[in-house]
């Protein structure tokens, strides 16, 4: 076996997470993060997604600054407080993308704006179970996106109107 393919095993075996080496080395951490990236938070929980008669599981997926909820077909992109992009479903080809611009929710196709909404801060209401926001919204006509937040303080259940047929998209953890 020739040197350079030793030293090759080698690396890979201390940059692989080998349990019999140890190394402490901002170079190679740094190396190895870049061979081999750690892959997205994947969460445990499966939720449901329901929008007009359609339903089906996702799941939940960390990516940057938002959750993605997927499946072979679905994503719908959520970032703590608005679901902002949401693909697939019976309606959702090309996706539509939401956008807040300080009070006006923006709802896009394509990059052309095909409605805008008006939406108030989120209200907090506490209960016994947990947390429940509110957003009052004005469209041509009024409604209401809410975001349930349990004991623990884990999101269990979001709705909110996601395009401008003020249908409701439902997501929901499964217990």
């Amino acid at each position: 076996m020739s040197f350079a393919r030793l030293i090759f095993i080698g690396l890979i075996l201390m940059l692989g997470g080998c349990q019999y080496f140890k190394v402490q080395s901002s170079q190679l951490l740094s190396l190895k993060n870049a061979l081999f990236p750690a892959p997205e938070k994947l969460l445990n929980a499966l939720w449901s997604v329901e929008f007009g008669g359609y339903s089906s599981v996702v799941q939940p997926v960390v990516v940057e600054k938002a959750t993605v909820f997927v499946n072979d077909i679905d994503a719908i992109s959520f970032n703590g407080w608005t679901i902002t992009r949401v693909s697939g479903l019976p309606s959702f080809n090309p996706e539509w993308k939401i956008q807040d611009l300080g009070n006006q929710r923006q709802f896009l196709v394509n990059g052309q704006i095909v409605a805008t909404h008006k939406c108030d801060p989120w209200l907090k209401y506490d209960s016994q179970a947990g947390v429940r926001f509110e957003q009052h919204c004005l469209g041509k006509q009024a409604y209401t996106n809410t975001i349930l937040v349990d004991s623990l303080g884990q999101i269990t259940d979001i709705e909110q109107v996601v395009d401008s047929s003020f249908m409701v998209l439902s997501l929901r953890m499964n217990n």
